[in-house]
């Protein structure tokens, strides 16, 4: 005869029970509480034309505005954007600004006419050219010593409070100073938008970014080296590898790049 396998843990039939809540071991006594994370439509309104369409986690939004405009280089700083309203509407979010008049021809070339995905910062874009890969700027490169960045990476889940009530799906960016203290943190359902929303925190609370560091605890792709190095910031640390892609843009920036390897390693690849 066959043993009968068993396990302490067991799947159950979420269909009959709370969304929000879920069985987690024994006979159901461990029923305990989750938060289930939304992704909403977001679209980015410039001088009154709608420029894109991006799936975000509805928090932060004036942050995240703020970063997309500059990371994305559409705006040079935060002098050139004026925030004027974040709405909610029945089909999602509208956030509305106005940028300076001499710079309104750059969003033509970064213009995004599909819904950008959670997953892909490339979504929408029209053409190749919009890429620029190629001309990726300069930074003055951040030292981040070993124990700063490991005293970062350690302290960064405790101040993850939206992804510890989600069930750990959400990403987290951080901006980290030159002491290694964390300064800010915002999370989102998308890598990406979750270092838009940093970078735009970053600019609105006037942080000193010399000597700093972003923190992610996503990959490195391509877009989260741009999108930091086109914000100025000098330091990159992700909790999962790079791609080839990344490693050789930051080594042409300057930027100084830490990321994980499979071993559990952090490797400086840049």
């Amino acid at each position: 005869m066959t043993a009968k396998m068993t396990s302490a843990n067991r799947i159950i039939d979420g269909r009959d029970h709370d969304p929000a809540r879920a069985v987690t071991r024994g006979d159901g006594t461990g029923d305990a509480p989750m938060i289930l994370q939304p992704e909403i439509p977001a679209a980015l309104t410039f001088n009154g034309t709608s420029h894109a369409v991006m799936m975000v986690s509805p928090h932060d939004l004036e942050d995240f505005m703020i970063g997309f405009a500059l990371s994305e280089g559409i705006a040079d700083h935060a002098g050139q954007i004026n925030l004027r309203d974040v709405r909610k509407t029945l089909q999602g979010y509208v956030i509305e600004a106005d940028l300076d008049e001499d710079i309104l021809d750059r969003l033509e070339i970064r213009k995004r006419t599909l819904e950008g995905r959670s997953g892909c910062g490339l979504c929408g874009v029209q053409s190749l050219e919009a890429v620029a890969m190629d001309r990726i700027g300069k930074v003055t490169p951040s030292n981040m010593p070993q124990d700063i960045v490991l005293g970062a990476i350690d302290a960064l889940p405790d101040q993850q409070t939206r992804n510890r009530e989600g069930g750990g799906l959400l990403h987290a960016s951080a901006f980290v100073d030159a002491t290694g203290s964390i300064r800010i943190v915002r999370e989102d359902i998308g890598r990406h938008n979750a270092l838009d929303k940093v970078l735009g925190a970053v600019v609105r609370q006037g942080v000193d970014k010399a000597g700093g560091f972003i923190l992610m605890t996503s990959r490195c792709s391509y877009e989260i080296v741009t999108k930091t190095v086109q914000c100025g910031v000098g330091g990159l640390v992700t909790l999962s590898g790079p791609t080839l892609t990344a490693v050789n843009l930051a080594r042409q920036a300057g930027l100084t790049m830490i990321c994980r390897e499979r071993r559990g390693l952090f490797r400086r690849f840049a």
